[in-house]
């Protein structure tokens, strides 16, 4: 038989195994490992590292990132709740919802993609809230996902729904009053004169501040220099606009008084009846609106209520203007965008300038310009700070005066695992 050396080579490795004799073969391919292993010894630091770090890019969050409030400008009875929530690796579906108190109020689906990290969520809020109870915005937790502490938000806001204190005076009750009645979507007191007279209590009236009075068909009888001082006295002293409706049953005189207050001078009947069925009046910070038509009520049964709105936004614009700032969180660490935003109590036709700047201890860091959301009407900007510590953001304006001082306090970064 020919037996050539590959075969002897086998033929001489399975005699030592069946032998029991133990042969130090070293073959490619093949490590014989003792059972107890020193994983340093085959894996190092920086694979380690890597492996960590594909663990952690593939874990599921999902975040409540930001929160602002701010108001509606185009309903005062309203604000708007806007969410920014950050997505790491989540995908499908998830619930969003807006709690007042035990009060579900709000709520809809976002739809993740594990592609895309950042999402937006609006809610309007109507004026039917408490806002002495605490508000809740919760988010579904996802599959897999760790972390839910901060798929909740909690807060509590001072910021109601901005409404007009009104007062209206109604010389005699007529057609008019009922009409002015229904076109006020704001909190006022009705002042009426007793059934029989023309006597109204005015107590009440001289110790409440309010934005606008309203004249209806007043007054009806002669009014006197006294009253007539303390009136003016008290709406220069307290910012306080005037509204005027004319009436079959205003006493001649007494209106001819009061003429000023619209800017007009006249001393008859047909004089005042050739007036503008609408007059606008301004003067330093005082406003005043005349509106010389007994028959406004029909009007507002044709559902044209143009006169009387149109009177209410020209007296509130730029009345008592100042501004807000917060932050869109409570908690931020190191390196993350701390947002800040800001806006009037009320339209601000100028657009003031603004800027943000972040001082701690004192010292004097850096600073950024806010811009402003053209749609919404508020300022805006997001500021990284790299250090963490207690520091104060200072908004000032182009004239460097301070509008206010919000503190945060910048935690240590997340510790990555």
């Amino acid at each position: 038989m020919n037996i050539n050396k590959h075969n002897w080579f086998w033929i001489s490795v399975f005699i030592a195994i069946v032998s029991g004799i133990y042969i130090n073969i070293i073959m490619p391919r093949f490590e014989i490992v003792n059972s107890f292993v020193d994983i340093d010894k085959i894996v190092d630091n920086n694979s380690t590292e890597i492996i960590q770090s594909e663990i952690l890019d593939r874990k599921v969050d999902i975040a409540i990132k930001n929160v602002l409030i701010y108001p509606n400008r185009f309903d005062k009875n309203s604000i708007y709740i806007d969410i920014e929530v950050n997505n790491k690796n989540g995908k499908g579906l998830t619930q969003i919802t807006l709690s007042n108190g035990a009060k579900l109020i709000a709520s809809d689906q976002i739809k993740l993609y594990d592609n895309k990290h950042t999402y937006f969520q609006s809610f309007l809020v109507k004026d039917d809230i408490d806002f002495d109870s605490i508000f809740d915005i919760k988010i579904s937790s996802l599959k897999l996902e760790d972390n839910i502490s901060n798929n909740r938000y909690s807060f509590t806001t001072s910021l109601k729904s901005e409404k007009l204190n009104i007062a209206l005076i109604s010389g005699a009750l007529n057609y008019n009053s009922k009409a002015i009645i229904s076109q006020i979507d704001s909190n006022f007191d009705h002042f009426f004169p007793k059934i029989g007279t023309h006597q109204h209590d005015f107590e009440d009236f001289w110790f409440k501040r309010y934005d606008i009075v309203i004249f209806d068909n007043f007054p009806a009888i002669p009014i006197s220099d006294r009253w007539f001082n303390l009136f003016i006295k008290k709406i220069y002293s307290e910012n306080t606009s005037l509204i005027a409706f004319k009436g079959n049953s205003q006493n001649l005189e007494s209106f001819i008084k009061i003429a000023p207050l619209f800017g007009l001078n006249f001393s008859s009947k047909n004089e005042l009846q050739s007036i503008s069925k609408k007059t606008f009046f301004s003067k330093n910070h005082f406003k005043s609106v005349l509106i010389n038509d007994q028959f406004f009520y029909q009007n507002i049964l044709s559902g044209d209520n143009t006169y009387f709105q149109e009177s209410i936004r020209w007296i509130s614009k730029d009345k008592d203007l100042s501004y807000k700032f917060f932050l869109g969180n409570d908690n931020y660490h190191v390196n993350d965008p701390v947002f800040i935003y800001g806006f009037a109590n009320r339209y601000d036709k100028e657009k003031r300038e603004f800027i943000a700047q972040i001082y701690k201890d004192g010292i004097y860091i850096k600073e950024q310009k806010l811009y402003l959301n053209p749609i919404s009407d508020y300022y805006f900007n997001q500021i990284k700070i790299s250090e963490s510590g207690l520091y104060d953001i200072k908004i000032i304006d182009k004239e460097n005066i301070t509008i206010e001082t919000i503190n945060v306090n910048i935690l240590e970064e997340l510790i990555k695992l």
